[in-house]
């Protein structure tokens, strides 16, 4: 059975800039305290997997592009940590290791004008050619089998 080796992460919710978790050797659940990120790793999780946004706790793609934050410094000056927000995308890229200890990259990218594309292994692919890949690793998203939500 193959496995996800870890998850890297650009600009995608509350995650800034480019992130790495994992490796994971093997899991079969997220925990952790109130404000933690669990859900967000879940939606990032579900969100490479091609899951609509609207499954996502979000009504629109372009939401899953990380906005930052506005912060006061010491002073009383209030600071934007996004920065323009022109051309800023949000990506997720699952790393899986087939049966075959093949590595396949599936990658879901976001703009925030609401585009998304897929790649794998680094080459844009359609929608039903990502699905399809998905699948041949026996990923069946419409099952919706392999992720648990907490309320689920």
């Amino acid at each position: 059975m193959g496995r996800l080796v870890q998850l890297e992460l650009e600009n995608f919710k509350s995650y800034r800039g480019h992130q790495v978790i994992g490796p994971f050797s093997s899991f079969t659940a997220v925990v952790g305290p109130n404000g933690a990120g669990k859900s967000n790793l879940m939606d990032a999780i579900s969100f490479v997997l091609g899951v609509r946004s609207s499954h996502l706790r979000s009504t629109q793609l372009k939401d899953l592009v990380y906005r930052g934050r506005t912060v006061e410094t010491r002073n009383g000056h209030v600071i934007d940590e996004a920065g323009d927000q022109h051309g800023r995308r949000a990506w997720v890229k699952a790393v899986y290791e087939d049966d075959n200890q093949r590595t396949i990259n599936f990658q879901r990218t976001i703009t925030v004008s609401g585009d998304s594309e897929y790649r794998i292994n680094g080459r844009a692919v359609s929608l039903q050619t990502y699905n399809q890949a998905l699948e041949t690793q026996n990923i069946l998203v419409k099952a919706k089998n392999f992720l648990v939500f907490q309320g689920d």
